[in-house]
């Protein structure tokens, strides 16, 4: 919230993009009924504290608590926090299926990248969840998901509900039978995937859209 007010007045500097989804999520705010859609504070606060419970694995902060730059709590908590009512379901569901960030070299990318697979892994309540790390070679691929996996190695609590299995680039969750692998363009096997979450790392560095097409 402090970070969408400081867009939208313009002590944040920030791109035309940024101003509007900042505005957005304010006008929402604004006119949430609770009825066909809301703001769920408690899922935004969830997804955004997990974060806290990684550990950083590089340089002089290597062991702390990773903490989320307001920005990268602002696309967290907005992707998790908007809700719409399914009336074929009969429940809330997520509002936003698709967020497109980009930032700079050395922001933290893969970081928040990697944090929100592993969150989509085994804390977002789905059975079965699949999700992947996705890029042209599998080798780029393994980049966010070998950041979730030292993540995961380094964090006790993780570790108890996350299996490292290293030598075939998963991790997998027994209890409910879900994984995170990556997948690369050059593995030719991004079709009759049932993706519960896919995270597409160097979007601009694909040649087309046929990777992005399979997984949507």
């Amino acid at each position: 919230l402090a970070y969408a007010e400081g867009v939208v007045s313009g002590t944040t500097q920030a791109g035309e993009l940024v101003k509007l989804a900042a505005r957005r999520h304010l006008d929402d705010l604004r006119r949430a009924d609770g009825v066909t859609l809301r703001w769920n504070q408690g899922e935004a606060d969830a997804a955004i504290a997990f974060f806290g419970y990684l550990p950083q694995y590089q340089g002089r902060w290597s062991g702390q608590p990773l903490t989320l730059l307001p920005w990268e709590a602002f696309c967290v908590g907005v992707v998790f926090g908007w809700q719409i009512w399914d009336a074929t379901l009969g429940q809330w569901v997520r509002r936003f299926r698709e967020a497109y960030i980009s930032v700079g070299r050395k922001n933290g990318k893969s970081t928040l990248a990697a944090g929100v697979g592993l969150w989509l892994l085994d804390y977002d309540g789905e059975p079965g969840a699949q999700v992947y790390a996705i890029a042209t070679k599998r080798d780029q691929a393994r980049m966010v998901w070998a950041t979730a996996e030292r993540m995961v190695s380094r964090s006790p609590l993780l570790s108890r509900r996350i299996e490292r299995l290293s030598s075939t680039s998963r991790l997998i969750v027994r209890d409910t039978n879900s994984y995170f692998v990556p997948l690369g363009r050059d593995s030719d096997s991004e079709h009759g995937l049932n993706p519960h979450g896919a995270i597409i790392d160097e979007l601009h560095v694909h040649r087309n859209r046929d990777m992005v097409d399979a997984i949507e």
